[in-house]
């Protein structure tokens, strides 16, 4: 009994105090469509679920960007959810991410979480932009990739937010190379039914706690189908990233926090 209890009370520690601040890189191959192979080999990094606030400050945001940056990423996408509980916390935030983007030629786009709508959406969005971000909201961006053109299309937030592809496609050329970002992973249907070769999520924090045989112990709507990985919504390639923050409680177990380098590879035979 006093092993168990000690064991117990080990494990509780390092959920709470060790675990969560042990971030990884994640790294995704994701095949192009065919006739844009020019954009093989353009990698992107995506940082989505920071959750900046009371339990996550910005050097530890840092720390993981720094996994990433080493990686030399084109483009840097994120995903949603910056803060927690403050929109005290939108400008550290944000500053975070403008250094990050800033090392990536092609710069940094962004949607917005609902933790965002809920603390504080403008002033988190007039801090992105401030730090030379571009916020998405039912839109889409053409990148002028070495290669090629790869749009960006944004979704807005589904739990708080109004979500809408018929609008973030509509500027969108037929067979354009689209790479959708969406907080909520298990709406991917929509966006490969309107031709998306690749969707970003986040979300989930891949439920922060993961037991063996079992998985994720909790997970949010809008993000119980594809809690963390990488998945084929038809033709389409979703990645749901476990995020770099955490929420209440704030613990991880078996579900480290990670950053994301995706590479564009040759479409597939």
């Amino acid at each position: 009994m006093i092993i168990a209890a000690g064991v117990a009370v080990a494990v509780s520690v390092l959920a709470r105090y060790r675990l969560p601040y042990r971030p990884v890189l994640e790294q995704v191959l994701i095949p192009v469509p065919r006739g844009h192979e020019g954009l093989v080999g353009l990698r992107i990094g995506f940082i989505t679920d920071t959750h900046i606030g009371p339990f996550i400050a910005p050097e530890d945001v840092d720390q993981a960007g720094s996994l990433l940056a080493q990686t030399n990423p084109d483009l840097m996408l994120f995903g949603g959810d910056y803060i927690s509980e403050s929109p005290r916390y939108a400008q550290p935030a944000a500053a975070v991410f403008g250094r990050l983007a800033a090392t990536a030629p092609l710069g940094g786009i962004a949607i917005l979480g609902n933790h965002d709508i809920s603390t504080g959406q403008d002033k988190i969005i007039n801090a992105l932009a401030h730090n030379g971000i571009r916020v998405l909201r039912n839109e889409a961006i053409r990148i002028a990739a070495p290669g090629g053109e790869l749009w960006i299309a944004g979704i807005d937030e589904t739990i708080l937010g109004t979500a809408d592809l018929d609008a973030a496609f509509v500027r969108i050329p037929a067979g354009s190379a689209v790479l959708v970002l969406w907080h909520e992973p298990d709406f991917a249907e929509q966006a490969a039914a309107r031709g998306a070769f690749a969707q970003l999520s986040g979300h989930t924090h891949g439920g922060q706690v993961r037991l063996p045989a079992i998985g994720p112990l909790v997970l949010p709507p809008g993000g119980r189908r594809f809690p963390s990985g990488l998945y084929h919504v038809g033709p389409m390639a979703l990645y749901t990233a476990r995020g770099v923050g955490v929420y209440r409680p704030p613990v991880r177990l078996n579900c480290p926090p990670e950053v994301t380098l995706v590479t564009l590879t040759a479409p597939a035979p």
